[in-house]
């Protein structure tokens, strides 16, 4: 700005059994492969850690599907043995034990919350038929079976049982009772597995057991305490293997986990530096795909880590680094990372802002080539569209400093200069990714040439750090000599700019690109530069492998000792950084002035706010809690679960029903239902493949293992051991996306195979038969389970996941103009304490945060193609507003820092030159977001007169009130002037793409409130 001439223009998976671990498919992501025939969830984890997890968890399985096979087990347990197999492939083992508890104690507590909650019921259903009732139809019960036991021959006792699952004991009253209380405990369920995902193994395994209680409880003929126990015994006994599994085979520690997630994310953190190399060697091998696909991996990877650095304070371990210590390198890493991940924005924004630049050129050419005539009638019906014409007349201002057309010279300079700290920051990512992997791999035993080689990285590590320490002063130094060299004619012989007042726009394009690509280097540079520091500090303070307790009960000690309220950094922690409790002090004052942004302050001159009365808030307050999509989802599930319930308590259906298994199509249809359309869609579709495909492997399974027969043990054992381990494979490594299809896949291979089983070793009634009998069973009940959840999901309104993606799209515009809010307020703002590293660290930690909320919507993005809407928005659109959404952020976090850490002299010249803090410019991009924000909320069209294009205002403020450029050679050596830079680009590219944004949504929703040109009008 006016330290840099006129603006060139803005700058264009948890570890645990049941959620899919984003922790290999993120590593992966930033690594070249060589292509080969097998997808890569086959052929990236033929690796000893991944092998070791395969092996971990196949034994469980395969254990669990044994246990069937062994009679005395099979009696005791009963027809449901094989439950334990799919409690396994729910949640197999295949984190730490920690996690793996987390996740099957809360099945265990929903299983037994159903299980008391049914016995209730039971109490409650029989007490309301009087004993004289019940006397009556048990009377009515020996007659009858007496009578068909003398005209069969069969055993009275065989022919009571069938008449009581024919429904001979039933009595609307019981049933009522039953319906009523076992509805509203699915209904709570429901409502706590959308208020908190975590239970959601809660509310599916409480679920099922309540189904046994309404489905069986009103045909019983007294009240049944071990109702359930045919479940909850075989679903314990799973869980056990599980955790058996977890101590005996490979046991992996949540630090080990944690360390692990480490060393991967440092490795990630040199694909930025290796697509800086290929940017400036001019190779073109790096693409915006690649761009965004590695931004994507490392904050998939930061996301995989946040469950296991949440139960660390509980982990129980052996090695040389204990939980603090690890937590300690974590911030460390982070820092890394946010510094990585900026620079990954540089090329991200290349790549699209020559995209941008080059669609308004041709757009330019296309209206130059246009005759004429038609040029005239395209006038009048363009009308109700903005003036593309004018908007592509800027294009050459819009131009990015990141793309701008630059000097060969300057280029070859940044190349050489560059090439040392980019090549040493390199190897210290692979040496502080050496260092972690040898300290995680050596936990119990370490070797003498481990032992050695890590004695030699602490001397490498002080070597490197400090070669790193001089290749970022002589980088600085000799960019700048090179910068200046490069644009030596633009300066006179004082250093300061010749004919500053008819300064082109675009002349300091290159000296801008030149500071911001250093600065974001030296960034990375010096952030990888604290993590050696710190790798160092650890191994030589931690020297000998050891045993480290849970630290949760020391926590608390010392907190009750000790004068603050939070506890110290650990002793490791001896790097001169950001005071944790310093951090976290920034931190809630960060939070603390976001509320008062949202809320605002009311004029007391405007009077008192109108409140609602207490009457009124408490009915819309019930009514929007209940109708909520959290409420209505759970009024879904009940209804379907009255509804497929029902024969089972007619008298005329209730035999059939138990016979042909209908409880599976009653699971189904409570699991299939979601709370949207796109992901109900997409999981009919692999549910039903699953199922399938389950079946089909049991049938192979069972046919091959038995032949013709009636079971053959052995054989059985041999097959389902191959098929388990096919069935468990898929169930870890394929994308999360399919994580259905494969519990589906295993579910149903168990349940055939132990179905099968009974058939001929356990004497029961009702069984749905052997090998292809229980699997058409199996199917048939799936397809009416499908078909009563899809017609419960359309009515009386499909739940849209576009609309969904669009609200949640729509709240992070309002949070990013809160974040600009907060942006304006602090800026320039005097600040007595000089920087504050901790306040930057905590705007950095808001921003990492919104990008990964911002991730999250990837998934529910690409379902959007599996379902029809109503509204405008289809996935193309709301894929690029969620990657503007994402430029938004960091622009706003690294604009965030920068009012934490840049002096406040520069401050105030960019809010001056920039208008960054005036009151037309703050209004102008304040008003256009929340329009955007409206638009996306509502589908609306835009208003066809906006204040945009920003940055074209932002040109037009320079031009009027500063009219010349200042800078000079002092300036450009000065550290300060680097992060200025960076304030320009970013500011300026926020601007830019809020104009895009403006654009694209243009173009969706189209335009009103037009004005026409009436002389023109027909």
């Amino acid at each position: 700005m006016s330290a840099s001439g006129p603006p060139s223009a803005g700058q264009d998976e948890a570890d645990n059994g049941f959620v899919k671990t984003a922790t290999s498919s993120a590593a992966s992501a930033g690594r070249h492969r060589t292509k080969t025939l097998l997808p890569t969830w086959v052929t990236s984890h033929f690796n000893f850690n991944d092998l070791k997890v395969v092996f971990r968890c196949w034994v469980a399985v395969w254990v669990a599907v044994l246990l069937v096979l062994i009679d005395p087990v099979l009696q005791n347990f009963g027809i449901s043995t094989f439950f334990a197999g799919i409690v396994l492939y729910i949640t197999p083992p295949a984190g730490t034990l920690t996690v793996y508890l987390f996740g099957s104690l809360s099945l265990l507590l929903g299983m037994c919350l159903a299980w008391a909650w049914g016995l209730l019921s039971m109490k409650a259903a029989f007490a309301a038929r009087p004993d004289a009732d019940t006397q009556a139809l048990l009377s009515s019960l020996q007659q009858q079976a007496a009578t068909i036991a003398n005209q069969t021959g069969q055993p009275a006792a065989a022919v009571a049982q069938q008449l009581v699952y024919e429904g001979h004991m039933l009595d609307a009253r019981v049933v009522v009772v039953f319906f009523v209380m076992s509805c509203a405990f699915i209904y709570v369920l429901a409502r706590l597995r959308y208020a908190n995902s975590k239970l959601i193994l809660l509310q599916l395994f409480g679920t099922i057991v309540t189904d046994v209680f309404i489905l069986s409880g009103p045909i019983l003929t007294k009240f049944n305490a071990t109702l359930a126990q045919v479940l909850v015994k075989p679903g314990a006994v799973g869980v056990g293997l599980g955790a058996a599994c977890s101590v005996l085979i490979f046991p992996r520690s949540t630090s080990s986990v944690v360390l692990s997630q480490m060393e991967q994310l440092t490795r990630l953190l040199d694909t930025p530096l290796r697509m800086t190399r290929q940017f400036l060697n001019d190779d073109g091998t790096s693409s915006g795909n690649d761009a965004q696909s590695s931004k994507a991996a490392v904050i998939g990877m930061l996301k995989a880590m946040e469950p296991g650095l949440a139960f660390l304070p509980l982990d129980f371990s052996r090695g040389r680094w204990n939980s603090e210590d690890i937590k300690s390198l974590y911030i460390k890493i982070r820092e890394a990372t946010a510094a990585s991940l900026f620079l990954i924005d540089f090329h991200v924004a290349r790549v699209s802002t020559a995209a941008r630049a080059k669609k308004l050129a041709h757009s330019r050419n296309a209206d130059s080539k246009t005759p004429q005539d038609e040029k005239s009638v395209s006038e009048v019906v363009g009308s109700a569209l903005s003036d593309r014409t004018e908007i592509s007349s800027l294009v050459e201002a819009l131009k990015s400093p990141e793309e701008s057309s630059v000097r060969p010279e300057l280029v070859s300079t940044l190349r050489d200069t560059t090439a040392n700290i980019l090549q040493t920051t390199s190897q210290a990512t692979v040496l502080a990714a050496e260092a972690i992997h040898i300290v995680n791999t050596n936990r119990w035993l370490i070797g003498e040439q481990q032992k050695s080689r890590l004695n030699a990285i602490v001397s490498e590590l002080g070597e490197l750090r400090a070669s790193l320490e001089a290749a970022r002063a002589t980088c600085i130094t000799e960019t700048n000599d090179g910068v200046i060299r490069a644009h030596a004619e633009l300066f006179d012989e004082h250093g300061q700019l010749r004919n500053r007042n008819h300064m082109h726009p675009l002349a300091l394009n290159g000296i801008i690109l030149s500071m911001v690509l250093e600065e974001r280097i030296i960034g990375a540079a010096s952030s990888m530069e604290s993590v050696l520091e710190h790798v160092a500090q650890l191994l030589q303070l931690r020297t000998e492998q050891r045993i480290w307790l849970p630290s949760r009960i020391r926590y608390a000690f010392t907190w009750l000792t000790s004068d603050n309220s939070t506890v110290a950094a650990p002793a490791s922690s001896t790097v001169a950084a950001v005071d944790p409790d310093d951090m976290r002090h920034h931190t809630e004052e960060v939070q603390r002035r976001l509320k008062l942004v949202r809320k605002g302050i009311r004029d007391p001159a405007l009077g008192p706010v109108k409140r609602q009365g207490a009457l009124t808030k408490a009915i819309v307050g019930a009514y929007n809690w209940l109708f909520n999509p959290g409420g209505i989802y759970a009024l879904r599930i009940v209804v379907v679960t009255i509804a497929l319930s029902i024969p089972a308590v007619l008298p005329s259906t209730a035999g059939l029903f138990y016979r042909e298994k209908g409880i599976w199509a009653v699971i189904m249809s409570q699991t299939c239902l979601l709370l949207y359309m796109a992901d109900f869609t997409f999981s009919l579709l692999c549910r039903g493949a699953g199922t399938v495909i389950g079946g089909v492997i049991a049938l192979v399974a069972w046919y091959a293992g038995s032949g013709d027969g009636t079971g053959n043990a052995y054989g059985l054992g041999a097959t389902t051991a191959v098929a388990s381990l096919v069935l468990i494979w898929c169930r870890i490594f394929l994308p999360v996306a399919f994580l259905q299809a494969c519990v589906m896949a295993g579910a149903t291979f168990v349940l055939i195979i132990g179905f099968s089983w009974d058939q001929y070793h356990i004497t029961s009634y009702g069984l749905p038969g052997l090998g292809y009998t229980a699997f058409w069973k199996r199917l048939v009940t799936v397809l009416i389970g499908f078909a009563a959840a899809f017609i419960v999901q359309i009515f009386p309104k499909p739940p849209s996941a576009t609309r969904y993606v669009c609200k949640t799209l729509a709240n992070h515009v309002r949070t990013l103009n809160d974040h600009y809010a907060l942006l304006v307020s602090q800026w320039g703002h005097p600040r007595p304490q000089g920087p504050t590293p901790a306040a930057a660290a905590a705007a950095e930690k808001m921003t990492l945060k919104v990008a990964e909320t911002l991730l999250e919507l990837t998934g529910p993005i690409a379902l959007l193609r599996v379902e029809v809407s109503s509204l405008p928005f289809d996935q193309s659109i709301l894929t690029r507003v969620r990657e503007k959404c994402n430029v938004m952020n960091q622009c706003l976090g690294k604009l965030l820092v920068l009012s934490s850490t840049l002096p406040k002299h520069l401050q105030e010249r960019l809010a001056q030159t920039a208008g960054l803090v005036d009151n037309q410019s703050v209004a102008n991009l304040m008003s256009v977001l929340a329009i955007v924000e409206t638009s996306l909320r509502t589908g609306s069209p835009l208003p066809q007169r906006l204040p945009v294009p920003l940055v074209e205002t932002c040109f037009l403020n320079w031009f009027v009130h500063h009219e010349r450029a200042e800078l000079s050679i002092d300036l450009v050596r000065s550290e300060d002037y680097r992060r200025y830079c960076v304030a320009v680009s970013c500011y300026l590219r926020l601007l830019s793409v809020v104009d895009d944004l403006v654009e694209d949504l243009k173009g969706t929703v189209g335009e009103t409130h037009v004005v026409h040109a009436w002389e023109h009008a027909v």
